[in-house]
């Protein structure tokens, strides 16, 4: 290891972040995470299709993959509004949540070196350091910063100015516990991936595990919805308080008038998703955004995940993405004797891997928000990341 990786910074303490935190801990490299967050991170249940990159570090530590999600048998295809079948394909994924993957991510990292309400505002950088500034009014310094805040990012926006692009449609999530919704609506998504498609968008329902490993498991969809830029998505993005928010809008800040319209167009969908659009308690909407950029590394700073490649989500492989993203770039600082090399190679490879991905899910958001063919099964819209090659950015060497 070289004497300047000795201490590295990541900003941003999601799945990702925590990832690489571990993974370079691991090697001993000492590492601080800052995240912007009052608090360890809840997700909101958000449900994630599990991939093999998600969740390796996690089997590496001998935690099982059934304590983390559950299963599924096939994905279903309908008709949303008539509930018309256009066909079904045997697909054995499986469905983790957020708070499954992250708690698990955080008990293992802890919180000694897990610093919160750490809310990025500035950073500079010479040949030697990287020094950030935090809304609190600290400083902190690192050999090395690695970026890992998200499709929001501050480090791309201070050091590109680069924002993700609104993609011209929105998603609201929802969730739902066992009993929110009656035992045939329950059983139609249970242990299967059910895409619900209309001709301007679509839904997609799938289980996910219980918040604690002995609880039930749950019902996760989303509801994309086409969403004009301008006044209409400036008025669904406003807040009770009347701010327009530039990423999501949760529950408790749901102005009424936007969330009588999700229960009003609810009321026209087949009747197992309505039923999950009207019992849902605590549905809330994200907007979709894409990003990307030339380089990920700039100097001492390391951009990966979404805040160097944003994706839409509909392949299932973001969080993968990012996890893949992380772990290479910690085997990058653990073992590489030649480090300026090693990160041109790395860098390389994880663009291909991320600008190929993100044309994947826009070509599948082009068929799936209107009205294109989405033919069940097809190989060209199968969740994954798209093959790059087969070595590890160490086997360069």
């Amino acid at each position: 290891m070289s004497a300047t990786t000795e201490r590295i910074a990541i900003v941003g303490g999601s799945i990702s972040g925590l990832t690489a935190a571990l993974m370079l801990r691991n090697a001993g490299i000492e590492v601080d995470v800052y995240e912007r967050s009052p608090q360890p991170l809840s997700g909101f249940g958000t449900g994630i299709v599990v991939q093999p990159e998600l969740v390796r570090y996690l089997l590496e530590q001998g935690i099982e993959l059934d304590s983390l999600s559950v299963p599924s048998s096939s994905m279903e295809y309908v008709d949303a509004l008539t509930g018309t079948n256009f066909g079904s394909v045997p697909a054995e994924w499986r469905f983790t949540s957020y708070d499954s993957v992250y708690g698990a991510l955080y008990k293992l990292f802890g919180p000694d070196r897990y610093h919160t309400s750490k809310c990025l505002v500035g950073l500079d950088q010479d040949s030697d350091s990287v020094r950030m500034r935090f809304s609190d009014g600290t400083e902190a310094d690192a050999d090395w910063l690695i970026a890992a805040d998200g499709g929001a990012s501050v480090v791309r926006k201070r050091l590109l100015g680069i924002e993700p692009k609104y993609a011209g449609y929105v998603t609201w999530r929802g969730l739902l516990q066992p009993g929110e919704v009656s035992d045939e609506v329950w059983d139609y998504f249970n242990g299967k991936f059910t895409y619900g498609l209309l001709e301007d968008g679509h839904l997609i329902a799938y289980p996910i595990p219980g918040r604690e490993e002995a609880e039930s498991a749950r019902l996760n969809f989303q509801w994309y919805w086409n969403v004009a830029e301008g006044n209409d998505i400036d008025e669904l993005m406003t807040d009770i308080r009347g701010i327009r928010l530039p990423t999501s809008v949760h529950n408790n800040s749901l102005n009424p008038r936007s969330l009588r319209q999700f229960h009003s167009r609810g009321e026209g969908l087949f009747a197992p998703f309505r039923a999950l659009v009207l019992n849902a308690p605590s549905p809330f909407v994200t907007v979709v955004a894409d990003a990307t950029v030339d380089h990920m590394v700039h100097g001492r700073i390391v951009l990966i995940g979404d805040a160097a490649v944003t994706p839409r989500p509909h392949a299932a492989a973001g969080g993968a993405k990012a996890c893949d993203d992380a772990r290479t770039i910690a085997e990058v600082f653990a073992k590489s004797d030649d480090l300026p090399e090693a990160l041109q190679i790395w860098e390389s490879r994880q663009l291909r891997q991320g600008n190929g991905y993100l044309q994947k899910v826009q070509k599948m958001a082009a068929a799936l928000q209107h009205g294109g063919s989405f033919e069940p099964g097809n190989p060209a819209f199968a969740f994954g990341l798209p093959e790059v090659d087969t070595n590890t950015v160490l086997d360069n060497f």
